[in-house]
Formats: C-alpha cells, sequence, structure tokens
C-alpha cells in the first residue's frame, strides 16, 4: 500500500558572507512549516531561526528574501526503500 506524507516548505532567498574568507554570495535556506513553528513557540521568528543557522555555520547574514511556499509529498515506502533495501 503506498503511504505519502505531505510537507510544507518554505524557501528564503538569503545574502551572506563568509566570515572566514569575507567572500560574499546567494544562498537558499529551506524550512518546513513546523520547525518554523517551533522558533514561534521558544519565541523565534524566521528570520532569527536563519541567522542562528548560517551563524553557527560560520556565516554572517546580510539579507533575508521572502518566503517562497511549496508543498512536498513523500513517498514513505519508497524513501524507506531507498534507506534499507527491503520492501
Amino acid at each position: 500500500m503506498k503511504t505519502y506524507q505531505k510537507i510544507h516548505l518554505r524557501a528564503f532567498d538569503v545574502r551572506i558572507k563568509d566570515n572566514r574568507t569575507g567572500e560574499e554570495r546567494e544562498d537558499v535556506i529551506v524550512l518546513s512549516k513546523p520547525q518554523l513553528q517551533a522558533a514561534q513557540v521558544v519565541g523565534q521568528s524566521s528570520k532569527e531561526l536563519i541567522y542562528r543557522a548560517y551563524n553557527r555555520a560560520g556565516y554572517a547574514v546580510l539579507d533575508i528574501g521572502k518566503a517562497r511556499k511549496a508543498e512536498a509529498a513523500l513517498d514513505l515506502e519508497g524513501l524507506f526503500q531507498g534507506v534499507t533495501g527491503d520492501c
């Protein structure tokens, strides 16, 4: 039987600066809606979550664009087979 899980995604265009080299570049970070909601529960905005993620990786965030929304459907059986080789 085929089973699917829908995931609501948000993609943000981000302009970042590498703190080690000083290089500036464009990047995209994709977060799930539940990740963003969990951040809100602890009082963090989506921008604060993005800043924290990039800061941990050694980047400074220069600009964050507006979120683009998308929905993905995962084939759970296919995902399981890819991980285990079973089924």
